[in-house]
């Protein structure tokens, strides 16, 4: 029987154990996986912005917030479900291929992004490379932009630093904060 191996650990390769333990522990997970925590969001004051977050499900914003992530893994690859206060929004993460081999697609919905994988010291940063619209390949000039990272607090927990924006309409979420196991 083969042995299944996370998908971040996978992408990752020999940089995978110069994460730390707790980024290490988060995608590590190979069935069903349950974080909680707290965040605070900033929403984008654009009405496009706005409307682009809640067809996403995006978080409202507020702060100090309760968090809960739900991760599972099948042949779909990772679904993360995140429930912020009382909105829910998901997403699926599964190796790219083609192209983007050796790159991590995320899909909310109709949107999907391929994004590196980026060691920067203690943190993994996420870079995104492509984007497509309902299956359709989009030029990158005219796609999403992220700074997204996570690292480890002075506390040993996982931290995440999530800020979504587009180049036409501004700040679409920003969202950051901690987990731990549930």
């Amino acid at each position: 029987m083969t042995e299944v191996q996370p998908l971040f650990r996978h992408i990752l390769g020999e940089a995978w154990d110069r994460l730390p333990p707790p980024i290490r522990q988060l995608h590590s997970t190979t069935s069903v996986a349950t974080y909680s925590g707290r965040c605070t969001v900033i929403q984008g004051g654009n009405p496009i912005a706005r409307a682009v977050t809640a067809f996403v499900g995006f978080p409202k914003g507020g702060s100090d917030l309760p968090i809960t992530v739900k991760l599972s893994v099948g042949d779909y690859g990772e679904r993360w479900v995140r429930t912020v206060a009382d909105r829910t929004f998901s997403s699926t993460h599964r190796l790219a291929k083609g192209r983007s081999a050796g790159l991590i697609r995320e899909r909310f919905g109709p949107i999907a992004v391929d994004m590196a994988l980026v060691l920067q010291g203690p943190r993994l940063c996420y870079a995104i490379r492509r984007w497509s619209l309902l299956g359709i390949p989009m030029p990158l000039w005219l796609g999403p932009r992220t700074n997204a990272s996570e690292s480890v607090d002075a506390e040993g927990r996982f931290r995440f630093d999530i800020k979504l924006w587009h180049p036409f309409i501004g700040l679409l979420v920003h969202y950051a904060g901690w987990l731990v196991p549930a």
